[in-house]
Order: C-alpha cells, then structure tokens, then sequence
C-alpha cells in the first residue's frame, strides 16, 4: 500500500485508522457504521477490504461469543502510525468522533454492575448482573457478612465479570 489517494487502498487505510480510533476490539458491522458515514461504501465492499486486511495481516480477526472481533497488528499499527496524514484532518476529526460515540453507545448497551446495599443485620445484599446487547444475559444476587468482602466481591466482579460468568456457567451446564 504504497499510495493512499485514492481508490481500494485508501479505503483500506481508512479501515486501520477507523480500528486504530477505537482503541478497542471491533467488529465488522462498528467499523462499516462509521465508514459508511464517512464515506458511503457498502458493507459487502468494507467487509472484503477488511478480509484482504487480514489476509495482508495488518489486521487479525479473533472469534468470540458468536462474533468475531477485529484488532490492529503491528503491521497494522505501524502503517497508521507512518500514513495517517494521508488522510484528511476533517475526515480523521469525524472518524474520531464517530469512533467515540460508538465506543460509548457500545458501552452503555454492554455493561457489568454491582449493587450493593447494607442490611440492617450488618451484612451486605448484592445484585450483579452482566448485560450484553441490551439484554440482561445473567444476574446473581448474594449476601456477604461484612463491607470488606462485600468490597472485594465488587471490585472482582467490576475487574473479571465475563471469566466470573463463564466458570459459573461451566460450573452449572457441564455433565457430571
């Protein structure tokens, strides 16, 4: 990719700088939604851009829970780092601000919480849950003898809510 002006290499260091923007893992369907805001191509055009990425390894596609999430390479890192100037400030000022608004709609659509409350007994009552997609995948509720532990349970939850999840869900769906 040794000139970005025009045509399918733009595009595609369009698409490293859109994942490199998000600073996250991103899917598909995040890096077309602010593509095709930015530029209008289709999906099925974004979809084989991000495809020949991969193939050219500067990007890698990591499948998980029934998606598979897109991250930079150092290839891929190292090309935005050395060409991102050919793309034009106010394109890269929207695709920075479009990245932002999805990282945070994202966010809010994915979130783990705990909730705490003290009883009068003394003890803590807690409430996880673990919503994705808007939808509440799983809750637990526990009580805890005393703030300290109740602190701890929080704090590892908020840190690990996702490995939590899946030992607990091993724990219960696996054969004996």
């Amino acid at each position: 990719m040794a000139f970005f002006s025009e045509g399918q290499n733009r595009e595609k260091l369009l698409i490293i700088y859109i994942v490199g923007c998000f600073r996250t893992p991103v899917t598909r369907e995040q890096i077309f939604t602010v593509f095709s805001a930015v530029d209008g191509t289709d999906y099925f055009t974004v979809c084989q851009l991000a495809a020949e990425l991969e193939d050219e390894q500067y990007m890698l596609s990591v499948p998980v829970k029934n998606q598979q999430l897109l991250y930079l390479t150092e290839k891929g890192i190292r090309l935005i780092e050395t060409f991102e100037h050919e793309i034009a400030r106010s394109v890269r000022d929207e695709v920075r601000g479009l990245a932002d608004e999805s990282r945070e709609e994202i966010r809010r659509r994915n979130c783990v919480t705990a909730d705490v409350t003290p009883r009068p007994d003394g003890s803590w009552a807690m409430d996880f849950s673990l919503i994705e997609k808007d939808s509440v995948i799983f809750e637990m509720r526990m009580r805890f003898p005393d703030a300290a532990s109740a602190q701890r349970a929080e704090r590892k939850w908020l840190g690990k809510a996702d490995e939590i999840y899946l030992d607990i869900y091993r724990s219960l769906a696996e054969e004996d």
